[in-house]
């Protein structure tokens, strides 16, 4: 009996006390299974029972781009992004002659933009990138931490230099930026894999519906790291002819971002719904309270030039909080998944 592209089947006893149902024999062909063969028979977090036909942590998945048709491997860094975010344990890079530069330089691009990638094999016509961190090292918690950190310490600091400090503050945008880009692509690949290997979402402590928004909150910081990075990089092409105070709007809005920010990601462990919900409104008042001023700003008849550099840096801490209150959004829905009750009818 079937329904909705489930196949369901009656329970039998033997032996008095054992359970057993039978198992599709497409199934059981598909995978190569018989008598005497082990599945895994594993209890997941909505309840239900997940049969496996092999143990998955032996199985390794790889892939190949063949640059044949390609030398100079146009598009190869997107290529391997995707297989990076597939959960590629290897990929190799093949070649009918030898690799070109252009191909090596965007192998390194690709390995300076991800993390536990390392070259394995480096000949004239095969390279192979493996993977040499486990997807289960680093809980999904660590990178949304480290991304808030280092888009803080990017405000933070641009802060610093509009108020004196030394610029070689922000010499490093680029980087911090990269390594923001770096965490979100290292937490979609967590992702990707818990949502193939039941064994990695268990040793991860989530769920898919969880693993899906931690997913959405890698996006919205990287999307935060972005306006942090183009903040800061105006704060230092621009800071002598700022001449809004830090009292002022929009800077006065920072301290708050800054806090209520804090709240919500404190609050990915403590899971204080009233907490989160409370920072999303505040943030949402502050947007509104940094419109106004944009809109006061261009109708005044300042230079145009010196309008342009401090709306744009408006522009970057409004979606600042934005990106802090579609964190708080993806957090409540989280939240929220945890509490359902499954009822029987």
């Amino acid at each position: 009996m079937s329904k909705e592209g489930i196949d369901y089947r009656k329970l039998q006893l033997t032996g008095g006390s054992t359970f057993v149902i039978s198992l599709p024999k497409d199934w059981i062909k598909e995978n190569k299974l018989g008598k005497g063969k082990i599945v895994g028979v594993e209890k997941i977090n909505s309840g239900d029972l997940r049969i496996t036909a092999t143990s998955e942590d032996l199985s390794k998945k790889t892939l190949c781009i063949n640059l044949t048709k390609n030398e100079t491997g146009k598009g190869l860094i997107d290529q391997l992004i995707g297989a990076y975010l597939s959960g590629a344990d290897s990929i190799d890079i093949c070649a009918k002659n030898k690799i070109s530069r252009q191909v090596k330089m965007q192998i390194r691009q690709f390995l300076r933009d991800t993390r536990g990638m390392e070259i394995e094999i480096d000949e004239e016509k095969l390279m192979r990138i493996t993977s040499i961190l486990n997807p289960t090292e680093l809980r999904l918690q660590v990178s949304i931490n480290r991304m808030y950190i280092l888009i803080l310490g990017l405000v933070t600091d641009a802060v610093d230099v509009l108020n004196g400090e030394d610029e070689n503050l922000l010499n490093d945008i680029e980087e911090r930026e990269r390594q923001i880009d770096a965490r979100r692509l290292l937490l979609e690949r967590q992702v990707a894999i818990s949502l193939q290997i039941p064994n990695v979402e268990k040793k991860l402590k989530i769920n898919k519906f969880s693993a899906m928004e931690h997913a959405n909150i890698a996006r919205v910081l990287e999307r935060m790291g972005d306006h942090a990075a183009i903040f800061a990089t105006l704060i230092k092409e621009n800071n002598k002819s700022i001449k809004i105070q830090n009292k002022e709007m929009p800077f006065s809005a920072i301290p708050i971002w800054s806090l209520e920010l804090k709240n919500i990601v404190h609050n990915t462990y403590t899971k204080d719904v009233d907490t989160i919900l409370s920072s999303k409104r505040k943030l949402i008042k502050l947007i509104g309270d940094i419109e106004a001023i944009e809109s006061n700003r261009w109708s005044g008849k300042e230079y145009a030039e010196t309008i342009i550099a401090e709306f744009r840096i408006s522009e970057s801490i409004r979606r600042l909080c934005a990106y802090g209150a579609n964190f708080a959004e993806a957090l409540v829905n989280m939240i929220m998944h945890t509490k359902l009750e499954i009822k029987n009818e």
